[in-house]
Parts: structure tokens; sequence; C-alpha cells
């Protein structure tokens, strides 16, 4: 599974059209349960335009009746997707659409050839998804003679990775039960809890946090500079952040590529298991030894956000399920790749507990303005319902581009076809030649610790 932009996808040519849902004004409810500190913060920050989402390509021809009746179906099953926020002179309230009240209208948008219709839904999505209003998602799709390419955009904050690697499996399966004539009623039946409910206990956490929480004293620490400021860790390779002087902030570069097959992916299991770490500390203790025998460096600070997916009933819930912990990471005197990924594990499992307490809590107490510049992330994706046919729909998970100076972004991923790395950072010659010679790095450890001569599992690079 990769995670790019739009623009990295082969779009077939075809017509184009849109599906956006509606919903009746007088056929929404108040709802008493509270926004997530999350939640506010992402309305506060938030920039219209700005999605990520999701997709695929689907054999047979378009059933224009059956796709409609599984996308309304799939915004039923999930309150996070038919929920919306008002402003009011009382401040911010929840509102709610049932199931039942939700359409779907469409819009054919033209017929085009592929590059033209790749433009024409990147237009359409960075067009209609906001924030603000109602609705969070929006779909696309590109018919032909030969079947469709179904996508969908979203807003981050009812939207995190899990969501979006679930709604494969999910739509496709929707789509299949109404192609056979399944009523609504029956696709639509929740089969999971609300994110609604989770934001609503999350709120709690939140408002039970002070100044003298610990685990504002770990952000309040870890986030102070050496001028006294408050402010996030940078990549750790000076002057790749160096871009020109700007009005506003220039578009990021994006790249997407693979690190490792099957194989070396396994090598790479088996060497995290002889050390007692998880694979998560593997994937980023690859990422410390290149970058240390590439630039030198050896203590690192980065943001790694974590999945909040604690209860079964919210494991494959649509949602923001997420929470940030800041990491400190310091591999002086580790000399192999086991010994480094090692002193990952200790990081992480430092700072794991902050996980359940939001980080937007922690920046309205400490008046943290600034946002990461630093961001690793990891995931396994290969035991997500539906992970053996993604190839088979040409699945991939989107996100739009993005405009900052000062941010590098890596997404580890663990597939069932190997090991993937998605990244963006600043457009600049001095990121580009970072970036890639880490990837290239990273690529050529893991093949080298998979080679017979070294499958004593040590790590040497």
């Amino acid at each position: 599974m990769e995670y790019t932009e739009l623009s990295a996808y082969d779009v077939p040519p075809g017509e184009v059209t849109a599906w956006i849902p509606t919903a009746a004004p007088a056929s929404w409810v108040d709802d008493d349960r509270r926004l997530s500190h999350n939640h506010e913060l992402h309305l506060d920050t938030a920039e219209a335009g700005s999605w990520i989402g999701s997709i695929m390509r689907l054999s047979g021809p378009l059933d224009h009746d059956a796709l409609g009746l599984a996308l309304r179906a799939w915004i039923g099953r999930h309150e996070a997707l038919r929920g919306t926020v008002e402003e009011t002179a009382a401040g911010r309230r929840r509102r709610v659409v049932a199931p039942a009240d939700v359409s779907v209208t469409t819009t054919v948008l033209g017929r085009f050839d592929a590059e033209d219709a790749r433009g024409c839904v990147s237009d359409f999505l960075a067009d209609h998804i906001d924030p603000s209003a109602w609705p969070y998602v929006v779909f696309a799709t590109v018919a032909d003679a030969d079947g469709f390419t179904l996508v969908f955009g979203a807003d981050h904050g009812v939207m995190d990775a899990y969501s979006q690697l679930l709604w494969f499996e999910e739509i496709a399966s929707l789509y299949e039960r109404a192609l056979a004539g399944e009523p609504f009623s029956d696709l639509a039946a929740a089969t999971t809890g609300s994110h609604l409910d989770h934001s609503a206990a999350e709120r709690v956490t939140g408002d039970e946090m002070s100044l003298d929480s610990e685990s504002v004293r770990v952000w309040r620490d870890w986030l102070t500079g050496p001028d006294g400021r408050l402010r996030f860790a940078d990549f750790p390779v000076t002057g790749i952040t160096d871009v020109p002087a700007s009005a506003s902030p220039l578009p990021q570069a994006s790249l997407s590529q693979w690190l490792g097959d099957p194989h070396q992916a396994r090598v790479l299991g088996e060497l995290c298991k002889s050390a007692g770490v998880s694979f998560q500390a593997g994937m980023m203790g690859a990422m410390a030894y290149v970058l240390r025998a590439q630039h030198g460096v050896e203590r690192m600070r980065f943001v790694a956000p974590m999945h909040t997916r604690y209860t079964a009933e919210h494991a494959a819930a649509v949602g923001w399920y997420v929470g940030l912990v800041p990491v400190t990471l310091d591999i002086s005197g580790a000399s192999t790749l086991p010994e480094v990924a090692v002193r990952v594990q200790a990081a992480l499992a430092e700072t794991k507990p902050l996980v359940p307490q939001p980080f937007a809590r922690v920046a309205d107490l400490l008046g943290v303005t600034d946002a990461p510049h630093f961001v690793v992330t990891f995931v396994d994706t290969r035991f997500i319902a539906g992970a053996e046919r993604w190839n088979s729909w040409d699945a991939r998970t989107l996100r739009a581009p993005v405009r900052a100076d000062d941010e590098v972004y890596l997404w580890l991923v663990r597939d069932r076809d190997g090991l993937n790395v998605s990244t963006r950072y600043p457009e600049t010659v001095a990121a580009e030649r970072v970036v890639r010679d880490l990837i290239g790095g990273m690529t050529d450890l893991f093949d080298e610790i998979a080679r017979p001569e070294t499958a004593s599992l040590e790590g040497t690079a």
C-alpha cells in the first residue's frame, strides 16, 4: 500500500461524475456530545481544500443506483460522517442526521483523457472539502468501458489513516451487496462504535488535564528550546528547510518508494524479534541508523502519531483516532541495527502513556501555536480487512498537496508486498538530496541484512 498525492496515481480516461452527500436542513437534530479538543483545534487551524482519501478501481460497468446506495450506507454506518458542527452565539454545537436522511446527488463533470480526468477529480476534491461545512466527505468516479475508478476525499478531522485503509473492503462489499439487491436498512446497519462517542470521552480526558499534569510537563520540557520558546524539533539534518523567502509557504515535494520485498520484511521481523523489540522500532531504527551513517546524527527528536483505537467496537470505525507523542532518540554507542532498535523501543515506551492525552489540550494549556516539523509514522497494513484484494483494485491511500517550509513527514509501512516509505518535505535541492539518500540508504540496509552472508542479523551498513 502506497500513500501518495493523486498526481502519482494513474487515473484512466473516462466520464467523471461527482457524488455529493446531501441532507435536508430540517433533518438535522442537536446532539449534546461535546467535541474533542483535537477537533476544536482542527476547526481553528485547518484550511479548506485540505483532504485525505483513497482511490480504487472496480471492474464491471458502473451501476449508479447500487453505488449510490453503497455510498449512502457507508455514511450511515459511521456517525462521524453524518455529524456536523455549527457556530452559534453560544459556541460550537454538534448536530447529526439519521442514516436514512442522507442522500447522494450526482453531477457529470465531463468526459476527459487521463490527465484531464485526474485534474478534474483533484479540483473537485479541493473545492468541496471544508472542515467547517458538511459534507465532510465527497466522492468521484471515472467510468470507462471496462469498469470505473472510485475516489473519495474527506476532511482530516473525521478521518485517519486506518479509516482510509478500511474503506476499500467496506465500500467494495457494500457495492457488491447493493448489486445483489440488499435493502438500504441492512446495508446501513452500524457494525462499529461511534467516533462521536469517542470524541466525547476524549473531551472528558482533556478537561481533566491541567498545567500540573504529567503529560503537560513532558510536552513542555520537550518543546522548550534554548531560547525558552515552545517549538517543535526540526529534522536533524540542517539546511534542508532553507527555502527562498516568499509571501506564503511553498508547495512540498512528495515521494513514495518501496524499501524492501516480503522476504526482506520477514528478515527484519526476525531481527526485531531476536532483539526483543517491535517492528515499528526496527523501521524507525533503520531510519536513525542510516541518518547517522550519512550525516553523523546521533540524537534526534520527532513526533510519532499513534492510534487510540483501544476497544474492539472502535477498531473498524471511521474517525480521527490518533494521539501524538514526543520522541527523543539518542543512539550514541549503539553500533548495530538491533542495538539502535532497542534504543527506539525504549524512547517510544517512555512517552507512549501520553497517547490518550490529547495534544490539542496540551497546546491550549501551554499556548503552543507551532505545528510539528518532523513526524514519523508507522503503520502495519497486513491484517486490515480486504488487504489481500488491494492489488486487484489498484488501491491507494491519498493525501492532498501541502504547503510548508519547515516540515518533513515520513510514513513507514509494512505491507503484504513488503516495506514502503511515503514522505513529504521542502521542495529544495538540499532536502531532495537528503531524503532520497535516506531512502536509498534504508533500501540498501534492508537488502544487506537479508543477504545469506549477513543472516546472523547483526545489522551492518
